[in-house]
């Protein structure tokens, strides 16, 4: 037993991007099975689509954020606002292109593209909410007597 009081914040980075990635796969395998059922090959094609390019802006998001705020905290927020600016055109670039593509619309299905799209960045969003709001991120850092911290310039 011991009674060291210190407290670890657990890590919230990978725990979080494994709860987004896990939820939001699973809702773009129930999509991209409800696409195929009623649209066909081009509705399961849409859907992963827009499911696939959904996931990959907003890990690619969420992992450079999780670098800046790991490398420079106080550089996060402007990097978390510039990638969700990023994020919202990238995606509008694609449901774009996507519909004014004629012969795509042939192998894809645009609303089960935009469908799997939206559905899969809600469940992305709750399964982010979810972790950070129950992550232990301590408010600030007690330095103990005896302890060596920053605060009193020995590391």
């Amino acid at each position: 037993m011991t009674t060291d009081t210190r407290r670890e914040a657990r890590p919230v980075g990978a725990p979080a991007l494994g709860a987004a990635l896990t939820a939001s796969g699973a809702v773009l395998a129930v999509v991209s099975l409800v696409g195929l059922a009623s649209a066909g090959l081009a509705g399961l094609l849409g859907a992963l689509a827009g499911g696939a390019v959904t996931l990959l802006v907003l890990a690619s998001g969420f992992a450079a954020v999780d670098l800046v705020a790991a490398a420079r905290p106080a550089f996060s927020l402007v990097v978390a606002l510039l990638t969700y600016t990023l994020h919202v055109v990238v995606l509008a670039a694609v449901l774009v292109a996507a519909s004014r593509s004629e012969g795509l619309s042939d192998v894809l299905s645009p609303s089960w593209l935009a469908a799997a799209a939206v559905g899969v960045s809600a469940v992305w969003t709750v399964a982010q909410l979810r972790v950070a709001t129950r992550a232990r991120i301590p408010a600030y850092d007690v330095v103990l007597p005896g302890e060596r911290g920053v605060r009193d310039g020995r590391h």
